[in-house]
């Protein structure tokens, strides 16, 4: 008898458990449901709103809540509890994307202990940037108050560099300042000479013949190919024991190359000339990667079989000087010739201390040709598309991240200063080490 009472007063405390249990559960979901509602709006009022998606909007309003955009627009009723910012004569942008750097991953060159860019050997793709950033990079907050609110960080060396992540620049922990830790693969295609980070995978040798110099970029070459297809072969053979329920012994630079096998994200090339262009096209077309071209200096050769093939092509830094034998505008017209060949192009800085001069890298695009519309858009929502993540990134829209910049003029013109500045909805202080 008691143990039938025991048993039955037991289920009944489960039943209330579970009923407790279920009441938190909604009440929680409620909770944060209300506190977006709840959290005060920032408006920013009497402004010029640049979404770059669509036309500007003149004597406009903008309203942040939370992490996101909530209205856009020019007759919008400003809430009774909002903050309200005074735009009058200043500019409203998209934050703008660097989709090349080493934010978080060197702080000063000639220091090794703060330099966390490359490991050793050539093949490293299970490395995975984001988790070697250091959030508290003097060079972020350097970066961010000019206007550049996230970027690519990847690092470098090798063959296969490893796994770039896409960051916001702010957070406490690189989990939390990244958007996609996995953004794309970063390969360096071999290449005769030059080398370093974009200079896509040479080798130097002054004292090699061409001859000798030549025979190491075939076996670079092979070698490159060859891990390209073990790649596709382990993700075939995972493929069909995953779908037979078996068990497999786990690779794991393997398993980092097998989304990339899959066309479940990007390969970036680090390449320089048109002939290692050229070879990236013929890999891609063995083994159906997503590709896209950084660096890529004499991109604007192919200008016309890069658009055709829809491959994207992040250019700069423009700010480098030209090679001795180069026709001397070619650093700076090659993204205008790529725009108006109908190519897709980002700009990269392809450094950290320097990121923070990536609109000026777009403004000498401009002065040679580049549409000032279409560096607007490689520097926004270009990159964001490129990376995959422009359904929350790269313009100004409702339900967009509330990555916002607040300028006295054009982000591209050197007397501009940012007077506003917010990363997911949240004001950013501007200073830093250089106030």
């Amino acid at each position: 008898m008691r143990g039938a009472l025991r048993a039955a007063l037991c289920a009944l405390a489960a039943c209330c458990a579970l009923r407790v249990t279920a009441i938190s559960a909604q009440s929680a979901s409620r909770t944060a449901q209300n506190t977006r509602s709840a959290e005060r709006a920032t408006v920013i009022t009497n402004a010029t709103i640049v979404p770059v998606t669509s036309p500007r909007i003149q004597n406009g309003s903008i309203i942040l809540r939370g992490d996101r955009i909530e209205a856009v627009g020019s007759n919008i009723a400003v809430p009774g509890d909002a903050r309200v910012i005074d735009g009058t004569g200043l500019f409203v942008y998209p934050g703008m994307i660097d989709a090349g750097t080493q934010l978080g991953l060197t702080e000063i060159g000639s220091v090794p202990g703060g330099d966390d860019t490359q490991e050793v050997g050539d093949f490293n793709p299970h490395n995975v940037a984001v988790t070697a950033v250091n959030p508290h990079s003097e060079l972020i907050p350097v970066t961010r108050v000019n206007g550049v609110t996230t970027a690519i960080t990847s690092a470098e060396g090798g063959l296969i560099s490893g796994q770039a992540g896409l960051i916001d620049l702010m957070g406490w922990t690189p989990a939390e300042m990244a958007v996609r830790r996995q953004a794309a693969m970063v390969v360096s295609y071999p290449s005769l000479g030059g080398g370093g980070f974009g200079g896509g995978g040479g080798f130097g040798g002054q004292q090699r013949s061409e001859a000798e110099r030549r025979e190491e970029l075939d076996r670079r070459t092979r070698s490159l190919r060859s891990y390209f297809a073990d790649a596709k072969a382990y993700a075939e053979v995972k493929g069909r024991v995953t779908s037979t329920g078996g068990v497999r012994k786990v690779n794991q630079a393997m398993e980092a190359m097998t989304p990339v096998i899959r066309g479940e994200i990007p390969v970036i090339f680090d390449v320089t000339t048109a002939d290692q262009i050229r070879g990236v096209l013929a890999l891609a077309d063995t083994f159906g990667v997503k590709v896209v071209l950084r660096g890529a200096r004499e991109a604007w050769r192919l200008a016309d079989t890069l658009a055709m093939r829809k491959i994207p092509v992040i250019v700069g830094p423009t700010t480098s000087v030209p090679g001795a034998e180069d026709p001397y505008d070619m650093t700076y017209a090659n993204p205008g010739v790529l725009a108006r060949a109908g190519v897709k192009i980002a700009f990269q800085t392809s450094d950290a201390a320097n990121s923070r001069n990536l609109p000026y890298n777009a403004a000498l695009a401009v002065a040679y040709g580049l549409d000032a519309d279409a560096a607007l858009r490689a520097l926004t929502i270009n990159p964001a598309e490129i990376f995959g993540v422009a359904d929350r990134y790269g313009s100004l829209e409702p339900g967009k991240v509330a990555n916002v910049v607040v300028t006295t003029g054009d982000p591209m013109d050197v007397r501009s200063t940012v007077r506003h500045l917010f990363i997911r909805g949240e004001a950013v202080p501007l200073d830093d080490r250089h106030t």
